[in-house]
């Protein structure tokens, strides 16, 4: 291609002054619809507008008329809270909805609805662990199944129930420290309960000889409990014999500690030790039960009271 071809097809300041006066008078004509369009939907808009602002009032006040109407029931407050907010939401979302549909004709529930289809189940699945936790606690806060103060014993963890909120319960172990349960676990798992208060009940097995007096062995540990100064005088200490078995007589004895003084596992210990000694000045044999060997050896029981 020689010059003159070249200088045919290079662009001449005439032709980029029409190209750019173009593109300039296409932006203006877009920018006239749009202000020319919302002029024309600002009716709408203002309806959407106004519509949001009642269905924003309604949330507010049918959230006090239910916190109002619910004050005299036997409703946990947590619930009230809860249930009070979802309304509000449920209704301000309705509103938002509402609103769109006013102000965008083409705006339906049902494309919504069917947008959210594919969505909703991953996020289902993303949240599944939240929303179980979640419903988990609404359950317990409204069946009650355990309160405030209860000692609780839940797979390898046990304590005392400090709070029970929506998304999780607080117990506080023997020890000090406070464990955090998901609700679903507390909800779907086995649980022991024990009542509210400071009282709590031990329990210790102890298996004799068969050529021991067995009166004798229930009196010492008679005696023991009384003299020991964690164990609780009321209710009365329970001495039974329970079962026998190939090594000996299995007695079963109940005592009740007071927590607010007294730890649990420092109490045991000492009215275990006081009981051993009374029962070896007394010459009574003991023996471990090897059916339930973890659960009737003294020394051993006292290692899982606390």
């Amino acid at each position: 291609m020689g010059f003159m071809g070249l200088m045919q097809f290079s662009p001449t300041p005439a032709r980029i002054l029409g190209q750019a006066t173009e593109i300039t008078d296409d932006a203006w004509n877009s920018i006239n619809g749009l202000i020319t369009a919302a002029i024309e939907r600002l009716p709408y808009i203002l309806a959407g507008v106004l519509v949001l602002g009642v269905f924003y009032t309604l949330a507010r006040l049918s959230k006090g008329i239910f916190w109002l109407t619910t004050r005299h029931t036997k409703l946990d407050q947590r619930l009230r809270i809860l249930f009070s907010r979802l309304i509000a939401v449920f209704l301000l979302v309705l509103g938002i909805f509402t609103a769109l549909s006013i102000i965008v004709p083409s705006f339906s529930f049902g494309n919504i609805i069917a947008g959210f289809g594919l969505t909703s189940v991953i996020i289902g699945f993303a949240t599944k662990d939240i929303i179980n936790n979640l419903l988990s606690g609404v359950m317990i806060l409204w069946h009650k199944p355990f309160n405030i103060g209860d000692y609780l014993f839940i797979g390898n963890h046990q304590g005392k129930v400090e709070y029970i909120g929506v998304r999780a319960t607080s117990l506080r172990k023997d020890d000090g420290e406070t464990i955090l349960i998901p609700n679903g676990e507390m909800y779907s798992g086995a649980l022991t309960v024990r009542g509210a208060g400071a009282r709590r009940r031990m329990n210790l097995k102890i298996a004799v000889g068969y050529d021991s007096d067995v009166s004798i062995a229930k009196k010492c540990i008679e005696e023991a409990l009384k003299g020991s100064s964690d164990v609780l005088s009321e209710p009365k200490p329970n001495i039974f014999v329970t079962d026998l078995t190939v090594d000996g007589v299995l007695i079963t004895v109940n005592f009740w500690i007071d927590t607010d003084k007294h730890r649990p596992i420092v109490a045991y210990d000492q009215a275990v030790s006081v009981m051993l000694k009374h029962l070896e000045d007394a010459k009574i044999a003991l023996f471990p039960d090897r059916e339930n060997e973890s659960d009737t050896h003294p020394r051993r029981n006292a290692s899982s009271a606390g």
